[in-house]
């Protein structure tokens, strides 16, 4: 059984058909890379199975279960999204207790106090952050703390929507090595959205390149390191991905 299961996604937002008949599957314990570039509809396909993006159509399957588009309470607790900017999705007058606890209430989950000292241990926060606010965190802390708040109801499953691309470039690591660790620990399965190949090569053994909505390959990591894709556009993104070249520039063309 897999994990997660997309057949024939669609997404449309009025006349922009986002995304178009993407399908793939994940296995448990898995981390799925999707790649593309900005608009290729990645993060779009993430939102839908979080049930964040109620106008798809297709089929959504979570660990063998089809979803609608309004999903149940244990949907919630068994799959969790951490986003892109760490700032944006806490709330500014909200103390990192007050995140953390909010979803034990909200799902009614007692032993909060453990759960939230587990939690911030998990991602290396001490208890001393547990009363500050966001305005006092640095841009690397409040990403652990949105992955803690992730993982205080225990989930199988985390979406991660460029959970490092915000940072500056000497903390990225630290939090990719943190999400590689907790993986392990925990057994998570991981959907990883990024448009930074080096990321998802790192982290992910299978990947899938998305261009204007439609899934145009999928490879592993090992060919993806190698640098022998199948697809014309995922060799494009792979030579950019490698720095500004003034005759590869010269040789990009559109896939749309």
């Amino acid at each position: 059984m897999s994990a997660i299961r997309a057949e024939g996604l669609d997404v449309r937002f009025g006349d922009i058909h986002a995304v178009r008949g993407a399908s793939f599957a994940v296995a448990e314990g898995e981390s799925f890379g999707i790649v593309g570039e900005s608009g290729s509809g990645k993060s779009t396909v993430l939102r839908a199975l979080a049930g964040l993006n109620p106008g798809w159509t297709g089929r959504i399957e979570i660990r063998g279960e089809a979803q609608g588009r309004r999903r149940t309470r244990a949907f919630h607790a068994a799959v969790q999204m951490v986003f892109q900017d760490p700032f944006g999705s806490l709330h500014p007058r909200h103390t990192v207790d007050r995140a953390l606890a909010e979803p034990l209430a909200i799902h009614a989950i007692g032993d909060a106090e453990a759960r939230i000292e587990r939690a911030l241990a998990e991602v290396q926060l001490g208890p001393g952050f547990r009363f500050r606010y966001p305005h006092q965190l640095s841009g690397g802390q409040r990403q652990r703390v949105a992955i803690a708040r992730a993982l205080v109801l225990e989930p199988r499953i985390l979406l991660l929507d460029e959970p490092t691309s915000a940072l500056d470039v000497s903390i990225q690591a630290e939090v990719l090595n943190l999400l590689a660790e907790l993986r392990r620990r925990r057994g998570l399965t991981y959907v990883l959205v990024s448009h930074n190949l080096a990321v998802v090569g790192h982290m992910c053994e299978r990947i899938a390149v998305m261009n204007a909505g439609r899934i145009v390959e999928e490879l592993d990591a090992a060919s993806l390191r190698a640098g022998t894709p199948r697809e014309a556009y995922t060799r494009q993104l792979l030579a950019a991905s490698r720095g500004y070249d003034r005759a590869a520039a010269a040789g990009f063309r559109s896939f749309d």
